[in-house]
Parts: C-alpha cells; structure tokens; sequence
C-alpha cells in the first residue's frame, strides 16, 4: 500500500460530515437506477411495442448496441475532463450537475421522439450523459473520501443502485398505462440527481488553483492515454473485474431463455420463476454487501473479500448445471446474489488502491469501468454463440463459473492493496 494511502486512511471525516457523503452516494445510485431501469426495463419497450415500430425487439437490440459503444468512450471522455477541470466549483461537481440534468433532457426526449433514428441519437445522448454523471461520482471516492472508508461508501453507492433497480420496475409498472408521464418521473429523477448529490455532499473546493492542465488539443488527447507506468496491478484489476463481469452477465442477461429452453418453462411459468429468483438475487445481494462491507471495514482487506465473491459467483453458476430444477435455480440466485453483493462492496475501493495516480482518478476508474460495459457486450455475443452451436445453454454454466475463477489469480497478485 502506497504512503499516499496510508496518510488517507488515518484521515477520519466528522460524524456528520460523513452522514452526508454515505447519503449523497446512496441518493446517486437510487435516484440514476431508478429512472434509468423504469425507463430501459419497462416503459421503452411498451412504449415500442404500442406505438407501432415494426420490429420492438430489434429495435431494443439496436438501441442497446448503440448505447453500449457510446458508453464505452464516455467513461473515459469525462472522467479524463473532470480531472482536467479547474473550475472554481471544483473539479466533479459542475460535470454531475450538467450530466444529470443532460441526461435527464435526452431521456425526456426517448419518450417523445418518433423517428428510429432520433429515439436512437436521444437514446446514446442518455447514456453519454449519464456517464458524464457518475464517472466524476466515482472519482470522488478518491479525491474527497479516506482511504478507511471507502468501502463504506461503496456499499452505500451500492445499496441506492440495488434499491433503484427495483423501485425502477415498479415504477415503470405503476406508469404501464401512462408511458409519457412515466417518463417524465423517470426524466425529473435523472435530472435532479446531481443537484440533489451535490447540496448534501460538502461543497467541493475550488479547482482553480490546482497546477493548470495543458492546453490544446494534443494536451487533451494525451490526458486520455491509459497508464504505462507502475500500472500492473491497475491491468491485473482490470482483467480481474472484466472476468467477473463477463461471468455474470452470461447466465443473467439470459435468465428468461435459459429456463424456458434449459428447464422447458413455459413463458407463465418462466415470468412467475424469475420473479422469485430476482426477489432471492436482491435480498441475499443486500445482505452480501452489507456484510461484507462490515467485515472489509474491520478487517482492512479488500482481495479475500473478492476471491471469495469470485468463489461464490462459480458455485451459483455451476448449480444449475448439477441440478437443473427450479430450487436449483433459487439456489443459484442466492449465491449469485451473495457472489455479487460481496463484490460489490468492496470493488470500488481496491479500483482506488490500484490507480497509477490518484490525481488522474476519473480517467482510472473510466478504464477500470470498461470491464462492465464490455463485459455485458462480450457475454451477449458468448453466451448466444453457445446456445446456436450446441442447442443448449448447458455449456454456458460451465463457462460462466470458469471465467469467474480466472479472476482470482489476477486478484490474489495485486500488490498495491490488501
């Protein structure tokens, strides 16, 4: 652990001080999942399919393609910006208010556009937006929060995004009917994250007298080229996190295909299945992260806490492979779920640990979130690769709990954290 790090982590914030960051990153994540799950889950493709479009489904896949690749570059883009920044507001805060409120504008504009193509351009507005939003979010665990309670912080980030990912569903259900005003909910939420963030936080300081970023063009470009030196660990968690992430997303983001044609449900049968296994995903998710979180805190370490998500994630998704029955599904979502929940908890705070340089921590953390967004993509192209060679997504358990192990290796030797 670097001497930076040790210094940070002796820092101890005041009581309420800290209050108002726990909160802050809890609304962030409640409040940008809530909208962008009503919106993405429920109410865009209602909307698809009643308005008309020839093709809902296509038409979903494109906009998630679409989405992804623009996501990919923003994390970079803005997090890279936001380092540069030497506003007199401070170097995060203009980014989150001006993002949210962006992308709270472009989801507005989703639900009333009527063309493919400018739901298309309103939809990739969101999504640049969006990440205009949380790449400085995240970066302020490094610049503003002790190295000691990050982790806390993490869960805190954590918890808002798994409560907003099912307040998003039930608010897209509860505006099933009235679409447009659904959308406006979801736009208000998105839009007034920042501010909301921002008023609770302590105001940040001024960036103006931080030593002046390079000017021009070519200074730009340069501030966004990934890190060369002392940057081992920094790839090492960076493969490590795309395993996990690949891992998961391949038997996730298949879960209604895999029972309909792995368990030969029907599409009742399926919808009524996974209602309770999202029900068992959540609450064994929340507890991993609450728990995990506390154990981090006390113990000080953050790898052991990763190795064993990985461990947990592999034997969730072997379950289903060994015991292909709905309780065998069940009982992959609670350890999935347990898997995920512990990841998460302490995954932000090791990213920080990891970073080359603390003053580029936007750009950092935007090329360690990479690992997510291509991580969704790859799994998509693996996981149906699969199934349209073989017939069945019995390999794809195997796979999956194969590339969540591959990451422990890349954890266990990171030498820059504990």
């Amino acid at each position: 652990m670097s001497h930076e790090e040790d210094v940070s982590s002796r820092i101890a914030l005041p009581m309420p001080t800290m209050i108002r960051f726990l909160t802050g990153f809890f609304l962030c994540g409640l409040l940008w999942m809530t909208a962008f799950n009503s919106a993405s889950m429920v109410l865009l493709p209602q909307r698809l399919k009643d308005d008309g479009f020839a093709d809902p489904n296509g038409m979903i896949a494109q906009l998630n393609a679409a989405g992804a690749i623009v996501a990919l570059c923003a994390n970079i883009v803005f997090g890279s910006l936001s380092d540069r920044s030497r506003s007199r507001f401070g170097r995060r805060t203009p980014f989150m208010i001006g993002g949210a409120i962006a992308s709270g504008t472009c989801l507005f504009l989703v639900a009333v556009a009527q063309q493919t193509i400018t739901i298309i351009a309103a939809w990739c507005g969101l999504q640049l937006f969006l990440n205009a939003l949380l790449s400085p979010t995240l970066a302020t665990l490094s610049d503003r929060i002790p190295g000691n309670l990050r982790v806390r912080m993490s869960v805190a980030y954590g918890l808002g995004t798994t409560t907003g990912n099912a307040l998003g569903t039930m608010l897209g259900a509860m505006f099933h009917d009235q679409k447009t005003v659904g959308f406006v909910a979801a736009a208000c939420l998105l839009a007034l994250d920042g501010l909301i963030v921002t008023s609770i936080w302590p105001k940040e300081p001024s960036a103006a007298n931080l030593p002046k970023a390079g000017d021009g063009v070519a200074a730009i470009l340069k501030s966004f080229k990934p890190p060369t030196r002392g940057a081992s660990d920094f790839y090492k968690a960076l493969v490590g996190r795309f395993c996990l992430m690949l891992a998961y997303n391949m038997v996730f983001a298949y879960q209604l295909y895999i029972l309909e044609s792995y368990l030969g449900q029907d599409a009742k049968q399926a919808a009524a299945t996974i209602a309770v296994l999202s029900s068992c995903t959540m609450a064994a998710s929340l507890t991993g992260m609450i728990v995990s979180g506390i154990i981090a805190e006390r113990w000080g370490r953050r790898k052991p806490l990763l190795i064993i998500a990985a461990v947990l994630l592999a034997c969730g998704f072997l379950t289903p492979r060994l015991v292909p029955s709905v309780p065998g599904f069940y009982i992959y979502g609670v350890l999935a779920g347990l898997g995920y929940g512990t990841y998460n908890a302490s995954n932000q705070a090791l990213s920080i640990d990891v970073l080359p340089n603390k003053d580029e921590a936007g750009k950092g953390l935007g090329i360690l979130n990479l690992a997510n967004t291509s991580g969704m993509i790859l799994a998509a192209v693996i996981t149906s690769s699969i199934y349209a060679v073989c017939g069945t997504y019995r390999p794809v358990f195997i796979g999956a709990a194969l590339m969540a192990l591959i990451s422990i290796p890349c954890i266990a030797t990171i030498r820059s954290a504990r």
